[in-house]
C-alpha cells in the first residue's frame, strides 16, 4: 500500500495574491488535511499520511505567520475531533513535534484528536508540526545500531511512494531517508487553492508513472 507525503505550502502566497490576512489563508488551508485524508486514507489508496505541515526550522520564524498557522492548526484540529473523523474512518492519527516550542492549546487539541484512534495503525495519518531531521536519526544512532538495516528500523517512517507539494518541490527538512524511490509530483497552485480533481489528476499521474517504472525496470517489484 502506498505512503504520501504532502507538504501544504503556498499559503502566504494565497494571503498576497488575494490581498486577505495570514490567518484566513492559513484557515482556507488546514481543510486540505481532511481532504487528503479522505481520499487517501478514508478511501483506502494510501496506508500512511504524512502531513508535512512544520518542520522545527520554522519555528525560528520572527514574523506573525506562526500565530496564524498554530491558530489554523488548532480550530482544524478542532473541527476533526469534533467530527470524530479519524475515528470513524478507521484511521490513526498522530501528531509529531521536535520543537518543544507547540502552543499549549494545540498540544492538547492534538491528544484530544489523537486519543481515540490509539491502536488503529492499518491506516494512520501523521501531522508534522515542528519535525527534525537530525533529532530523527540521532534517536536512531542513540540505540546503537549494528547495523544499517537495525539503524533504519530505528527511523520515524517507513518508505514514502509519492510526494505531493505545492507549486514547487523542495523537501524543506522532511524526511529525506524515506524519500529514495518516491515520485515527486507538483499541484500547479496553492495550498488553499487544492481540489480533489487536483488529488485524482495528481493519483492517475502516479499510476502510470509507477507502471512505466515497472516496464522500465526489471528490478522495481512494488
Amino acid at each position: 500500500m502506498t505512503n504520501v507525503l504532502y507538504m501544504p505550502d503556498g499559503n502566504r502566497r494565497f494571503a498576497l495574491k488575494n490581498s486577505i490576512p495570514l490567518s484566513k489563508a492559513y484557515s482556507l488551508g488546514g481543510r486540505t488535511l481532511k481532504l487528503f485524508s479522505q481520499f487517501f486514507l478514508a478511501e483506502e489508496r494510501a496506508q500512511m499520511l504524512v502531513y508535512h505541515a512544520l518542520s522545527s526550522y520554522t519555528h525560528q520564524r520572527t514574523d506573525s505567520s506562526l500565530d496564524s498557522i498554530f491558530e489554523a492548526a488548532t480550530k482544524t484540529f478542532e473541527d476533526l475531533a469534533q467530527e470524530d473523523f479519524f475515528k470513524r474512518n478507521g484511521i490513526g492519527f498522530r501528531a509529531i513535534d521536535h520543537s518543544g516550542k507547540l502552543p499549549a492549546t494545540l498540544e492538547r487539541t492534538a491528544k484530544v484528536l489523537s486519543g481515540p484512534t490509539a491502536g488503529l495503525n492499518k491506516k494512520e495519518c501523521v501531522v508534522l508540526l515542528g519535525y527534525s531531521l537530525e533529532n530523527d536519526i540521532n534517536s536512531a544512532l542513540s540505540h546503537k545500531p549494528a547495523d544499517y538495516e537495525s539503524f533504519r528500523k530505528g527511523l520515524i517512517f517507513p518508505e514514502i511512494d509519492l510526494i505531493l507539494r505545492p507549486l514547487e518541490m523542495r523537501v524543506s527538512g522532511g524526511p529525506v531517508y524515506a524519500m529514495s524511490q518516491a515520485q515527486m509530483i507538483t499541484l500547479d497552485k496553492s495550498n488553499p487553492e487544492v481540489s480533489r480533481k487536483d488529488l485524482e489528476r495528481a493519483w492517475q499521474e502516479h499510476i502510470r508513472l509507477k507502471d512505466y517504472r515497472k516496464i522500465g525496470n526489471p528490478s522495481y517489484h512494488k
